[in-house]
């Protein structure tokens, strides 16, 4: 099981009544992710593909980095917030985190509110080569799914 950290932040409020429903904006995967002190978020080293020579493999660190939008019909509410990364066939899940999140309400009510939840994962042991999964789900319904690329290379021979 991986370590993680979890830092999450109300932004970037936008005048929006019509939203019911949490939305994913986006889902990436980066060497590195922060929120400043005031609240911009700072992403550096994007990427959708690792490579090792040898498997199983345990990539170090990476962050996953996602934004969810609530409307104000959400203020308040807890809800499941579920990670998970899975290899091809579904039977290996080396990222399989949940914790409990609340929409926070914002000073203008009636706002859409973004929660930024920013994810490290330290020691993620990748068992085989492949196209992995990484879903986000709330409540158990899956919002959204990246790919991450797990590709095998062959050592160059030393002349």
């Amino acid at each position: 099981q991986p370590l993680f950290a979890v830092a999450s932040a109300i932004s970037g409020c936008t005048r929006r009544t019509e939203k019911l429903s949490m939305e994913l904006n986006f889902l990436l995967i980066a060497d590195y992710a922060n929120l400043s002190i005031d609240q911009k978020l700072n992403v550096m080293g994007i990427f959708e593909s690792i490579q090792s020579a040898a498997f199983p493999m345990t990539h170090p660190e990476m962050y996953v980095v996602l934004r969810l939008e609530a409307g104000a019909a959400e203020y308040g509410r807890a809800f499941k917030l579920s990670v998970k990364l899975m290899d091809e066939d579904a039977g290996n899940s080396p990222v399989d985190l949940s914790f409990e999140v609340t929409v926070p309400t914002p000073p203008q009510r009636g706002s859409t509110v973004r929660v930024q939840p920013i994810l490290r994962l330290s020691n993620t042991v990748f068992q085989k080569p492949g196209t992995y999964q990484l879903s986000v789900l709330v409540d158990g319904d899956e919002k959204g799914t990246l790919a991450l690329y797990v590709h095998q290379f062959q050592p160059q021979n030393a002349a």
